[in-house]
């Protein structure tokens, strides 16, 4: 579906342009909000405290009430659905631009040239970026080994040309005794046991399970021994070891202390979520996906977000349907009564949202102490109960983790004491976004009505 994925790429982009565009309204119950003049600035990213999300500024349903914008002119490069009306006709009718003057066509070729230059630009910047965290990260695997060298400019990483970035004080285990000291007593005993249930054999190895060359099947009465229902449709377990936890959160402190050196600090690293994949730790990422997120989706997620059809979610021997869930991004948010970029806790709090996310991990790293900080949860996106509290998981142990859909509307409680780090893992389905546009998606419509369907294309 050529289209779809046209689509898709453009409205990425043109979501992250300036506030001088218009935002759907939303109104959610007024319990829902909260004042704080941080929730409502673009440039949240390089802020520190507040509940805001890393968008632009929203207009929660009173972008009618704008007098200086003229609601009846042809604008493709500030109104997001006119440059979408384009993109379809352009994908639907043969010699669509014979039907417009030639200045509306000039403001169609603008407005996508402006979308390509926003790719090109982030692209350009991305790219900096991470090659910055990768001479922080190697800093950073120098100061591991010898103290001095964090200090020191002119010791280059012994690792500086692997193209394999790695945190020498987290690598991924390579046995299952190592694996046990990453997981809870209690996942490490679903995932073996199931395994050596549903392989009778020798067991795979753990790299090969990490890597998704073999498909994780969960036992389904363990499953249910282990999961906790929080309420509609978000189920919790303890997932990850205290220890493993303390590592990871250590390590994240650390990173972040160092990228607010004079070196480091245009980065902004603890400033904004740090991504597993760009800090060499995307085997905790992918360990999580196939472990637990796609076997876990499989029972409880695959037929009611519409990621598989019931007779593939039933069907425990149809290997064809092991990646249904096939990309994922990991990284930590930190909340803190007192935040601080040189600790990676920006926020005291999230304002209610949905993820760009088919399914949603969250689990909580600590620390110990924190006060607040609860995962509360407004409903399912286009169903009666969207915007109405439905329930929350009340200040989470260290380990314990969240599944639940991501458009499942939650938001963070404020953190009154102390520091709370989530680990966070999204994942999507392009297989199942191919039959959906953005707009069904997120509010959960499937159906041969949509544009992307086949019965359009």
């Amino acid at each position: 579906m050529r289209f779809c994925g046209l689509l898709l790429s453009v409205l990425l982009i043109i979501f992250s342009k300036s506030e001088s565009r218009r935002s759907r309204g939303v109104t959610y119950p007024s319990s829902m909000h909260r004042s704080n003049n941080m929730d409502s600035s673009n440039n949240s990213s390089e802020q520190l405290g507040g509940g805001a999300i890393n968008e632009k500024q929203r207009t929660l349903g009173n972008s009618a009430n704008n007098v200086h914008e003229k609601e009846e002119s042809w604008d493709p490069s500030n109104k997001l659905s006119h440059i979408l009306h384009s993109i379809v006709g352009l994908d639907r009718y043969p010699n669509y631009l014979s039907r417009y003057d030639e200045s509306d066509i000039a403001a169609i070729e603008h407005a996508l040239e402006q979308t390509l230059n926003d790719v090109r630009q982030q692209r350009k910047q991305v790219l900096q970026r991470r090659n910055g965290i990768r001479a922080l990260v190697e800093k950073y695997n120098n100061a591991l080994a010898s103290p001095s060298a964090i200090h020191d400019d002119s010791q280059a990483s012994s690792d500086s040309k692997n193209d394999v970035l790695q945190i020498s004080s987290l690598l991924q285990p390579k046995s299952w005794s190592q694996l046990k000291d990453v997981l809870s007593d209690e996942a490490f005993e679903v995932v073996y046991a199931s395994l050596s249930k549903s392989t009778q054999q020798t067991l795979p190895s753990v790299e090969d399970v990490i890597r998704g060359k073999f498909a994780v099947q969960l036992d389904p009465a363990l499953l249910e021994d282990w999961m906790s229902q929080e309420c509609f449709d978000v189920y919790s377990f303890q997932l990850l070891s205290k220890d493993f936890c303390s590592r990871l959160r250590h390590t994240i402190t650390d990173l972040s202390k160092l990228g607010e050196s004079s070196e480091f600090c245009s980065l902004l690293l603890g400033r904004r979520p740090i991504d597993f994949d760009t800090v060499g730790l995307n085997w905790i990422s992918d360990m999580l996906l196939h472990m637990f997120i796609l076997p876990i989706s499989r029972h409880l997620f695959a037929t009611t977000e519409k990621l598989l059809s019931s007779e593939d979610a039933s069907n425990d021997n149809n290997n064809n349907t092991k990646d249904f869930l096939n990309w994922r991004q990991g990284y930590v948010a930190g909340y803190s009564a007192n935040p601080q970029s040189d600790r990676a806790v920006t926020r005291h709090r999230l304002v209610p949202h949905s993820d760009d996310s088919e399914v949603t991990l969250n689990c909580c790293l600590g620390e110990e102490d924190f006060e607040g900080g609860n995962v509360q949860f407004y409903g399912l996106r286009g169903t009666p109960n969207e915007g109405k509290l439905l329930g929350e998981v009340e200040r989470p142990d260290v380990g314990r983790a969240v599944i639940h859909a991501g458009r499942h509307l939650h938001a963070v409680s404020e953190v009154t004491a102390g520091n709370r780090y989530a680990l966070i893992v999204w994942t999507r389905s392009w297989g199942m976004r191919r039959l959906t546009c953005p707009c069904c998606h997120l509010n959960r419509r499937m159906d041969a009505s949509c544009i992307c369907d086949s019965r359009w294309n």
